[in-house]
């Protein structure tokens, strides 16, 4: 379930770069997926009340990251990235779909992941919820626990 939805993304994160519901509520999953992952899972158990703003702002963030990177492409054909083009004698080369997953699955989105998890660092770096070590720091959800 996505930690925001669609009227918060219109009317309290004043978003408008996805126009549809049913977009957006697609894309709030798949940030709310990578929250949960930069989380470690802490988000899993329900969002705590001290951080319930800066955890649906950021999911909006998020869902906004990944369909301006989903929409990069969409107007070449089959939604593939140009590769190159020439302009005497005109030529274009797109990649292919087998091309641009093959990159996503390799590497080639390693700068929407360094976006995206600036986005999360943002506004949720100050909460102990992205916090790394062995335990849990007290922090806005008030629990340690051990490794």
């Amino acid at each position: 379930m996505p930690y925001a939805d669609y009227t918060y993304y219109t009317q309290s994160y004043h978003g408008r770069r996805i126009q549809e519901e049913e977009t957006f509520l697609m894309y709030a999953e798949r940030a709310s997926e990578y929250m949960d992952m930069v989380t470690f899972d802490r988000l899993a158990g329900g969002v705590p009340e001290e951080t319930a703003e800066k955890v649906q702002k950021c999911c909006c963030a998020v869902a906004d990251a990944l369909a301006d990177y989903a929409n990069c492409g969409s107007s070449t054909p089959g939604g593939s990235g140009k590769t190159a083009e020439t302009i005497g004698k005109y030529s274009v080369s797109y990649t292919t779909a087998a091309q641009t997953i093959s990159g996503l699955l390799y590497g080639a989105s390693a700068g929407l992941q360094d976006y995206l998890r600036s986005i999360c660092i943002r506004y949720l770096g100050g909460t102990g919820l992205m916090y790394r070590g062995c335990e849990t720091p007290q922090s806005a959800y008030g629990c340690q626990l051990p490794c």
